[in-house]
């Protein structure tokens, strides 16, 4: 007798002082026990549940799969674990996670729930989720911003390509570009009561905050100031402000180079009218864009993949210091999967940029990694063969040149030729050095030769070989593939 009073006042001691919830539950679903936590967890005194269907609070989604597992427990005798919603007496949507036994060889079929609130758990998993999401989100649009901007070629495009991209990622930032004219002290554009009284504190690409709202100078060009202004209470984390500062710098720096290009042909416009642009203005323009293509990838490489790579270390000794439940390490680990990913997209652009192993090695290393990367996400085979190369000496205008047709035939292969084999053959002469390219592709009429033709590259391809003082052949028709002939006069 004593000893069974001892025991009941162990169960009544655990019963009473136990922070998860115990149920007795019947065959028949209804509760015959409840622990006092059950008023602390979900609101409801032990009398009010006990006697009522356990599975009544229930969110509807989760009741019937529930009810199975409860007839399952039953019909098996074997213990089960289930994650489920359920609505506290106020109404608010909590987790909880349950582990079910089963009372042996009892008549009434009884089984024993020991259930835990994972609310908190589930929703840090949530904001987890939603962090790497976001963060995944803005590193991409940066990736595409900025191989975007290296084909814009006037402010206003890249004043539209601003505001959408901000219109995009922070739809409630209501973003604005403002021209102000420093000289008639005029505005154009919707602009903030609050703008005049910072005009004369800004900073080229430097972040203003004033009543609620954010202006940064993009540039100014000859008088003209082009400000931007988003309200700041659309920038609610970190993360988000320092995608905009990354934007922020990319935007300076490209209205920079827009600024002294845009200069550059509004003077030789009324000189050149309709006929072709000299070789030395083709010359100039891609220098500049491969200026900006070098800048951007060196500012890339140099503060947001080195930001990544700490953060991804940083996350790496997380996860080796400390234990974590089972699911909130696969999130995190799906995290660190995510910084990977993202590290590695940031390498391609930068390679893309500025390609590897040009300057250091030149353009023969260069092309034939160029081949084995293209080669392994491609449906095409590409032969790259060399003639009279070993002693092969040109400057690095030249080297860019070819790098780049060599790029944009690649890219015209893999979107336009259904091209089975890829053909590129680079000799040297006396003089010259020649490119020949061949595949057998699907090849295209005869009138898309022609110099206006702008579509494939190939005027941008023209283009860049005038530049260089050279020449390029195209021959193609419908079924027999595209031919190239190139030639470039080498200068030393």
């Amino acid at each position: 007798m004593e000893n069974k009073t001892y025991r009941n006042w162990e169960f009544e001691t655990i019963a009473k002082h136990t922070l998860d919830i115990l149920l007795i539950v019947d065959q028949h679903q209804i509760v015959q026990f409840a622990t006092p936590s059950v008023e602390t967890i979900l609101g409801y005194g032990p009398d009010e549940f006990v006697g009522r269907n356990a599975f009544d609070p229930l969110s509807p989604e989760d009741r019937d799969r529930l009810m199975a597992s409860h007839k399952e427990v039953i019909a098996t005798g074997e213990p089960r674990v289930d994650e489920y919603r359920v609505f506290h007496k106020n109404g608010e949507l909590k987790y909880f996670e349950s582990r079910v036994m089963p009372v042996q060889n009892h008549p009434d079929n009884l089984i024993v729930v020991s259930i835990r609130d994972v609310t908190l758990r589930k929703r840090m998993e949530s904001e987890l989720e939603r962090r790497k999401n976001r963060y995944q989100e803005l590193q991409n649009c940066l990736k595409n911003y900025s191989q975007d901007l290296s084909g814009v070629m006037k402010v206003s495009e890249l004043k539209s390509r601003l505001i959408h991209e901000l219109n995009t990622i922070i739809p409630d930032s209501e973003p604005q570009m403002v021209i102000y004219d420093r000289e008639s002290k005029a505005m154009e554009g919707e602009y903030p009561v609050s703008l005049a009284a910072v005009l004369t504190n800004l900073t080229v690409g430097k972040l203003k905050v004033e009543n609620e709202q954010i202006y940064i100078l993009i540039g100014d060009r000859k008088e003209i100031a082009y400000i931007l202004t988003i309200k700041s209470s659309s920038i609610k984390e970190s993360m988000d402000l320092i995608w905009l500062e990354t934007l922020v710098h990319y935007t300076v720096m490209v209205f920079e180079s827009l600024n002294v290009i845009e200069s550059l042909m509004s003077q030789l416009e009324t000189a050149l009218q309709k006929s072709e642009k000299p070789q030395w203005i083709l010359r100039l323009l891609f220098n500049l864009s491969e200026k900006q293509r070098m800048e951007l990838s060196s500012d890339l490489h140099d503060t947001v993949l080195q930001d990544q790579m700490a953060l991804y270390r940083n996350m790496e000794s997380i996860l080796k210091e400390y234990q974590f439940d089972s699911e909130v390490d696969r999130q995190l680990k799906g995290i660190v999967q995510g910084l990977l990913d993202t590290i590695h997209q940031i390498r391609m652009t930068c390679n893309e940029l500025r390609p590897p192993l040009l300057r250091e090695a030149g353009l023969i290393s260069a092309l034939e990694n160029l081949f084995d990367y293209t080669q392994v996400s491609s449906t095409f085979k590409i032969k790259f063969t060399v003639e009279n190369t070993d002693s092969l000496v040109i400057n690095e205008e030249e080297t860019i040149g070819i790098y780049r047709i060599v790029q944009e035939l690649l890219n015209n292969a893999a979107k336009h030729s259904q091209a089975s084999n890829l053909h590129f053959h680079l000799i040297r002469t006396d003089e010259c050095i020649h490119l020949h390219y061949l595949d057998d592709g699907v090849g295209f009429a005869a009138e898309k030769l022609t110099p206006s033709f702008k579509s494939m590259g190939l005027s941008g391809m023209r283009e860049r070989i005038q530049s260089l003082t050279g020449t390029i052949d195209f021959a193609s028709q419908p079924g027999k593939g595209l031919s190239v002939k190139m030639q470039i006069p080498l200068s030393v």
